[in-house]
């Protein structure tokens, strides 16, 4: 009897202690609570609706000559949309995009004190939007189109080909050339992350505001450049949506390590031998507004933040690997955020919050289906 008794007061002992580990399991991952939105769930910030990186293929047909047709990616027509879903007004002023420093497709081993995944989110490039508090509006239910060239891509591209032949002499037949209707038509853009003033070849549109980058150098000859701002998106990087936690003035002023401080850009220590050392860009956690990782699904080593908790991409290995005549298959495609039928899902879960679709600002045919 007392050891029947002994055994259900460990058993009792035993099944709470499961019961709380369980409690805590169900409740915290990586340091954060687990979210998982309902469709009673509210949204109360902005967010990333769409990335599109990949670009769209083209190709010169020469078969006619005995030649193998190239296809290749255009992504000049990168574009990222920023989506209200709020009831209220809400402002980019103060807001920036960044990318982050790590690459989710490298396992890197960091020195003890440099390791930031859990401490902050580190950036490799800001860029900000303009404005001093109330000056670009965002209103319930509204898109903004950041582009990487607010331009009719497909316009453009045709104008180069004509401009090169003509260069030497020749003419050229367009109807060699595939893929080129679908490139995207951007020039109703609502900012570009690009700057005229820094850009070359014709493709910033001077029309559109730019996003300007965090920091702007002046050389010794005299010339300006700016630096950690963002060009591209790649197709394995991580992107953010963020509150400046710092004026750009600021920034200038203290980026650097000093004897007295600590600056906002630090030198990180790699540990791994594959891998060389980097810097990053210190941004506090709670200026995160929403976050997205990037990366093929077959190339995953490692997180670039513990604010998401999954990873996703048009693809499940790099465009390098893809065989050239399958190019079309991937060419247009964006991810997209998922709707639940009542709201748009936010569970700080690129892999669950994300799906790969057609691009929403595709060109479309005569019968309205759009061409990718």
């Amino acid at each position: 009897m007392n050891i029947m008794k002994t055994n259900i007061r460990n058993f009792q002992k035993y099944g709470l202690l499961l019961m709380a580990c369980a409690l805590l399991m169900g409740c915290v991952r990586n340091e954060l609570p687990e979210k998982r939105s309902t469709s009673k769930t509210k949204i109360d910030h902005l967010m990333i609706k769409e990335v599109f990186y990949a670009g769209h293929y083209w190709v010169r047909d020469v078969h006619k000559w005995g030649l193998q047709n190239l296809y290749q990616m255009y992504n000049d027509d990168q574009y990222i949309i920023i989506y209200n879903p709020t009831s209220e007004v809400k402002y980019l002023d103060g807001l920036a995009l960044c990318t982050n420093a790590i690459d989710p497709t490298n396992s890197i081993q960091f020195a003890p004190k440099d390791d930031f995944v859990g401490r902050y989110y580190g950036a490799a490039a800001v860029s900000y939007f303009p404005g001093k508090g109330t000056e670009h509006p965002v209103r319930p239910g509204q898109e903004i189109v950041v582009a990487k060239y607010a331009i009719d891509h497909k316009a453009k591209f045709i104008d180069d080909l004509v401009a090169s032949a003509k260069e030497y002499g020749e003419e050229i037949d367009l109807s060699m050339y595939k893929g080129l209707d679908a490139f995207l038509d951007l020039s109703k853009a609502d900012f570009e992350w690009t700057q005229q003033e820094f850009t070359w070849g014709g493709k910033n549109n001077p029309n559109v505001p730019d996003m300007q980058p965090i920091l702007i150098v002046t050389d010794k000859k005299g010339k300006k450049g700016p630096e950690h701002q963002i060009a591209d998106i790649t197709e394995h990087n991580g992107i953010a949506l963020i509150r400046l936690p710092w004026t750009p003035e600021d920034f200038k002023a203290n980026y650097l390590d000093t004897k007295d401080r600590k600056g906002y850009l630090h030198y990180i220590t790699v540990t791994s031998s594959a891998f060389a050392d980097f810097y990053a860009i210190e941004i506090p956690f709670a200026n995160v507004i929403d976050c997205i990782t990037i990366c093929p699904r077959s190339r995953f080593q490692m997180r670039p933040s513990k604010l998401d908790k999954g990873y996703n991409a048009v693809t499940d290995v790099d465009f390098s690997s893809i065989k050239q005549s399958d190019l079309p298959t991937y060419s247009g495609l964006a991810l997209t955020r998922k709707w639940d039928g009542r709201k748009f899902v936010d569970d700080d879960n690129t892999k669950t919050d994300f799906e790969t679709k057609v691009a929403s600002l595709s060109r479309k045919d005569k019968k309205g289906n759009p061409i990718k």
